[in-house]
């Protein structure tokens, strides 16, 4: 099968979510597996919304391989494109269209391996889950597939999105890879303070208060932790440091981090807000219990006057990268794509794989391009216009999905 080809059909259908209708893409790769004689199923968790799960290779007390990727895509709304964003338009080796980098290259990569070696003696378990929902946050995706087969998902090696992209260090091309991601515990604030016209002089304006309070979050000073990922991102990258993007890495592998999230301080005119309600979250290093997040809530809030609510938990996780695994993906990135070698990094973001962490499964997120989209540029296409991929990376991709599970099959 043409990979490319089943990759721009992947493209051309449309699973903008919501509504998601990713039943599209279940069915085009049922569809495909059918074919082949690959064993899979199909889950409904509403309708038009279903996610996938296969399996080649055999069951065994080895850690099985689970290749995970996301159907659904982000919306287009209010984006001017090169070409139309459903059509897999190809030109001069790209092609362009939403979903292209966020994940459905990915898909397409990981069923190429599972066809290419379908018929291979391996000695242990191989899942493929494509799921949906993951931009809307998984509640009918991956969190579904957890509940149904979760058994057997525990201590799988787990490729995920989140790297596979590259960044040139000293002159030298590193390929990053995500090992792991934050946890998060997420907070609801509510300032409340005089009204009044906005001309009128008050003691207890919210908005002062709101905007001091901005300002203590935006300046707080979390103390440095060496983790694990960050003592082998130090020794894979060195002290000198001139890359802004891998000095950001170098400080969030190793720091606790607030995000702001929503806020919200009314619609009046020419009228002081007399209540205020704004949410953030605290990104927490893996290893943080929901004791020691609120301990460091309480500390954020000392001597301040408004009030705060926890309204969710997630507890972090951190995969291993010293065990055979990573050093073949390290070993294989070298063969395939000339990496001098992989930079360990949390995710930036929150992904499926926060699902299989806790079972526990080691988590990596590298779905692999070529050099030919550097990490600063998959910075301006994921969820924006002209979101594109080259051919090759499609090609090279599956090259190295298949000798990596190839690898970890015959050991």
């Amino acid at each position: 099968m043409d990979i490319v080809e089943l990759f721009k059909q992947m493209v051309r259908l449309d699973t903008t979510n919501p509504p998601g209708n990713e039943y599209l893409m279940t069915d085009l790769i049922s569809a495909v597996l059918a074919k082949e004689g690959i064993w899979h199923e199909v889950q409904t968790t509403a309708e038009g919304r279903t996610n996938l799960i296969a399996r080649i290779g055999v069951e065994s007390e080895l850690p099985p391989i689970i290749l995970i990727s996301h159907t659904d895509v982000v919306g287009c709304e209010n984006q001017a494109w090169k070409h139309p964003p459903f059509e897999a338009v190809e030109e001069d080796q790209i092609i362009y269209g939403r979903g292209t980098v966020d994940t459905k290259h990915l898909t397409a990569m990981q069923i190429g391996a599972l066809l290419a070696l379908k018929d291979q003696p391996l000695n242990r378990a191989v899942y493929l889950l494509a799921t949906s929902d993951e931009e809307q946050g998984s509640s009918l995706g991956m969190p579904r597939l957890v509940q149904q087969y979760g058994d057997l998902f525990k201590r799988g090696l787990v490729i995920n999105e989140g790297g596979g992209f590259c960044i040139t260090h000293q002159g030298n091309p590193y390929w990053l890879c995500t090992v792991g991601e934050k946890g998060r515990i997420e907070v609801k604030v509510t300032i409340e303070g005089a009204s009044g016209p906005a001309s009128f002089k008050s003691e207890n304006k919210a908005i002062d208060t709101f905007i001091g309070l901005l300002d203590h979050l935006g300046s707080y000073q979390f103390p440095a932790v060496d983790t694990a990922v960050h003592h082998l991102f130090s020794e894979v990258v060195g002290t000198d440091i001139t890359h802004p993007f891998l000095k950001h890495f170098s400080w969030y592998n190793s720091h606790d981090a607030i995000i702001l999230q929503r806020y919200d301080i009314g619609t009046q005119v020419n009228v002081l807000p007399y209540r205020i309600e704004f949410e953030f979250s605290l990104q927490l290093l893996p290893g943080r219990s929901e004791q020691e997040a609120r301990a460091l809530l309480a500390a954020l809030f000392a001597g301040t006057t408004v009030s705060y609510e926890v309204l969710r938990f997630d507890a972090g996780f951190e995969s291993d990268c010293t065990n055979h695994f990573y050093k073949s993906m390290e070993t294989l990135a070298q063969k395939h794509y000339g990496a001098h070698r992989l930079i360990p990094v949390y995710a930036l973001g929150r992904t499926d794989g926060r699902f299989l962490g806790p079972l526990p499964s080691d988590v990596y997120g590298f779905s692999p391009v070529t050099d030919a989209i550097p990490f600063e540029t998959i910075l301006k296409l994921v969820h924006q216009v002209d979101e594109r991929i080259d051919r090759d990376s499609i090609v090279k991709g599956t090259r190295f999905l298949t000798d990596l599970i190839q690898t970890m099959g015959n050991c």
